[in-house]
């Protein structure tokens, strides 16, 4: 009994100890901001975060339309932590010359009754005209694919990119996909694994699909 007693003791002690290490944080932002902790989504505008002894918390802030702030909370007996902190987002340029799509990452079937011929030209005019490198192009099976175009605006980079392939011989029809990612970390657009899925498009590229669908239906 005695040996339980002082077992018992024994935890309440550590868990004592550890509680008073622990620091509380709390977080707030616009309200329409989500608050991740460690990866998890827990709120939005604003959160009470438990940084334990001798541990670090990583919180980002996210918002369309603005860049994501990341904080790393560090207990560790050296580092004074705040007791709050309102996180302030700055906005993302990428927005402003961009526009939300149906278009962008899906594959958009393009009929003709037009030969290959004249269908392969035309496709090829339309892309030569907005993109300026093309990386892989093979009339014979009706494939094409650009180079990345990568735009910076400021620590944001988006890089799009169009692939054409064909969907049909009889009655002839493609398949155009334009892809289009974004990142708040890479340096370049060779950084495959720091670009995500973007489901806006810059408006650069806004008519292309539109153009082909025009003008191979003519």
């Amino acid at each position: 009994m005695k040996k339980l007693i002082g077992l018992v003791l024994v935890t309440l002690i550590t868990m004592s100890c550890s509680i008073a290490g622990t620091v509380s944080i709390k977080i707030s932002s616009d309200a329409d901001a989500q608050i991740f902790v460690n990866g998890a989504l827990v709120s939005s505008g604003k959160a009470e975060i438990k940084v334990s002894k001798n541990s670090t918390v990583n919180v980002i802030v996210k918002k369309a339309g603005f860049i994501s702030a990341t904080r790393n909370y560090v207990n560790d007996g050296v580092m004074k932590l705040p007791k709050g902190e309102f996180i302030t987002l700055q906005k993302d340029a990428s927005y402003e010359s961009s526009s939300t799509t149906d278009l962008a990452n899906r594959d958009v079937d393009i009929k003709t009754n037009k030969t290959e011929e004249d269908a392969w030209k035309k496709l090829s005019s339309i892309v030569t005209g907005t993109f300026d490198v093309i990386e892989v192009t093979d009339k014979s099976t009706g494939y094409l694919r650009t180079a990345w175009a990568v735009k910076k605006f400021g620590s944001v980079t988006i890089r799009t990119r169009l692939v054409i392939k064909m969907g049909n011989e009889s009655p002839l029809s493609y398949k155009v996909k334009i892809i289009s990612e974004r990142s708040e970390t890479a340096t370049s657009g060779r950084e495959d694994e720091k670009f995500e899925i973007w489901d806006r498009l810059l408006r650069t590229y806004d008519n292309v699909i539109p153009e082909m669908q025009s003008r191979l239906d003519k």
